[in-house]
């Protein structure tokens, strides 16, 4: 079953407790304190599989837990580590926050993985305590306590070509001619379901295109299934709108047809509705279809607008099709994602101002806390504990230059480490 999307409670393990132990052995008088740490808590991570499809499987299991980390022992010895729980995931995955539906990361790629809650820290046992004027500490710290939230996990299918239209427009049926895919086809609306992808191959150059349910007026209301699905041509370079001219399931004429699609694609997000697209005039192989083409062509062309016949019937018109499509892909830009840790947020308006993001968790917040800002060194203390903890990964997939926001104050992202950022304080 094809489901791109699911709400999850995860949390993630608790640090066992530090020991208040004792050295006691023969011929150590005295031994001292032994007590061990701790050991950490369990991450729940997500990991981005061309092998999986849908995220059917991880929505059926509304909580995922890590385990906690073991107590430490006497003789020093530390707590063992709690185990991981792995979601893996589709890749074109996003995870958001439900709480500030704030984005935690998009994994668009084989093997990227995320922390989505991170296991608390060990606590120390009492011969993490010892001192010259305090050899025998009776402490120790408890394990804290794991990161636990309510996640939204969805799937943004990433393709080349995304193709849309009203139902029955002959979507699904192209999709059959030019690639291998076989999804389901009958002459009533809403044959589509859900999207389906293809792997395209053209005079020895290939794409991957991908079909959704069909659009109706009222989509961007939420009437019909094409909203719900639109998310998955989101990510493509180019979009094909497909007009049916046989006007078998239509009252309207053609190009009306033409103008509720854009309007949908417009009051669903102006990001979409910005895409470049080609239309296809489908079904030229009906005599209604072919009488309508010249007046459609012409009207559209009128506008700069690339418009292509085609019947998928007798494969008319399929060959230039492609041709242009791929002619396009030579020159379009990559999709490009990112992960981030939060939703990130453009300062004003000029393309040339870095990229700005926000970082928040409640390891970022303890951190902020227990740094004396007044101090000179205490960027340098500050970056070492991001060392140290491995938080600097998740700054790696931003680009050197970038601002990075946390708590109060504002940093530049160098691409090893973090600098006091002048120019953008708040």
């Amino acid at each position: 079953m094809f489901v791109d999307q699911a709400i999850l409670r995860v949390r993630a393990g608790r640090g066992g407790d530090g020991a208040i132990s004792f050295l006691r052995e023969k011929y150590v008088p005295r031994g001292g304190p032994a007590g061990g740490s701790g050991g950490k808590g369990g991450n729940v991570v997500a990991i981005a599989s061309s092998q999986k499809k849908t995220l059917y499987d991880i929505a059926v299991q509304k909580v995922y837990e890590a385990s906690d980390g073991q107590p430490g022992k006497g003789k020093n010895q530390y707590g063992k580590d709690g185990v991981d729980t792995v979601l893996v995931v589709p890749i074109g995955t996003q995870i958001i926050d439900q709480k500030d539906n704030q984005i935690i990361a998009d994994l668009t790629k084989e093997r990227q993985e995320v922390i989505i809650a991170r296991g608390g820290r060990g606590g120390r046992g009492n011969s993490s305590f010892a001192t010259p004027t305090n050899q025998a500490p009776r402490i120790a710290e408890k394990g804290e306590t794991g990161e636990a939230r309510e996640i939204r996990l969805e799937l943004k299918l990433i393709s080349d070509v995304g193709i849309s239209g009203l139902p029955n427009a002959g979507k699904s049926t192209l999709l059959s001619v030019v690639s291998a895919a076989k999804p389901r086809i009958a002459d009533y609306p809403f044959t589509t379901l859900h999207p389906n992808l293809g792997v395209v191959n053209h005079h020895d150059q290939q794409f991957i295109m991908v079909d959704v349910p069909g659009i109706i007026e009222g989509a961007s209301r939420g009437v019909g299934l094409g909203l719900e699905f639109l998310r998955h041509i989101e990510r493509t370079r180019l979009i094909l709108h497909c007009v049916d001219l046989s006007q078998f399931y239509s009252k309207n004429n053609p190009y009306d047809d033409f103008l509720t699609l854009r309007h949908e694609f417009e009051a669903h997000s102006s990001s979409l509705a910005a895409k470049p697209f080609f239309v296809v005039a489908t079904k030229l192989d009906l005599i209604q279809a072919a009488q309508n083409f010249g007046e459609f062509k012409s009207t559209l062309e009128q506008q700069d607008i690339p418009v292509f016949g085609i019947s998928s019937l007798t494969k008319e018109g399929i060959n230039q099709l492609l041709d242009a499509i791929i002619e396009f892909l030579k020159n379009a830009p990559e999709i490009i994602t990112e992960e981030i840790l939060s939703h990130s947020k453009n300062i004003g308006s000029n393309p040339a101002q870095p990229r700005h993001y926000r970082f928040s968790t409640p390891f970022l917040d303890r951190l902020m806390t227990e740094i004396d800002w007044n101090s000179d060194n205490a960027l340098s203390i500050f970056n070492q504990k991001l060392v140290h903890s491995d938080f600097l990964r998740y700054f790696s997939a931003i680009k050197p230059g970038s601002i990075v926001e946390i708590g109060d104050l504002n940093f530049i992202w160098t691409g090893k480490h973090l600098e006091t950022d002048k120019t953008y304080s708040q």
